[in-house]
């Protein structure tokens, strides 16, 4: 009986160890990637002497046109949403990256791109074969804008027919400017 029960125990851990190994593995893999994007982020911020840091303590418009409309390039962390033309400019739309800054801020960062940084950012999507949805950019921009909408409309389901719509506060700032450098940190999910 004794020994049935440490045959049994053996053969649990020989099954076990692997898989626990597999799993710690895979953590500490997404964090040295997550490691190596911060990394790239700081030396993009490095390489234009970019501001980092800017969202801390973000509350009011005033703070944020204060710390964003400067003579300096600002260093951003996001996901390309959209990107389009206006006016014959090209324009990328990005949302921050919440897993990227303690300090998370809402916006949406629309910038006039030229056609070189326009160029770099639909070739990794092609060498990729996918579009690039998660992947996560460091971008370097002159801001020239920074605005807050005065409300935000919010929904709830009620039911599988019914929604509540909700008109708040908006809490979302509006950022444009012109993207001076953008780098792939990859995928941060």
């Amino acid at each position: 009986m004794l020994k049935r029960f440490i045959i049994g125990l053996l053969l649990l851990l020989i099954v076990l160890v692997p898989l626990v190994g597999c799993g710690s593995s895979k953590k500490e893999t997404k964090q040295e990637e997550f490691l190596k994007g911060e990394i790239i982020a700081q030396e993009l911020a490095d390489k234009y002497q970019a501001i980092t840091g800017w969202e801390e303590n973000l509350n009011y418009t005033l703070q944020a046109q204060e710390r964003l409309i400067t003579e300096k390039p600002i260093l951003f962390t996001g996901y390309v949403d959209d990107v389009f033309s206006r006016d014959g400019k090209t324009f990328v739309r990005f949302s921050p990256c919440v897993f990227c800054s303690i300090d998370y801020v809402s916006y949406v960062l629309e910038l006039e791109c030229n056609r070189q940084i326009l160029e770099t950012l639909l070739s990794q999507e092609q060498d990729n074969g996918a579009y690039l949805k998660f992947d996560v950019y460091a971008i370097v921009a002159n801001i020239r804008e920074v605005s807050k909408p005065v409300f935000a409309l919010r929904g709830s389901a009620l039911s599988e027919d019914e929604v509540e719509i909700d008109i708040e506060s908006s809490d979302l700032f509006m950022i444009k400017g012109i993207c001076l450098d953008i780098v792939n940190i990859g995928d941060m999910i």
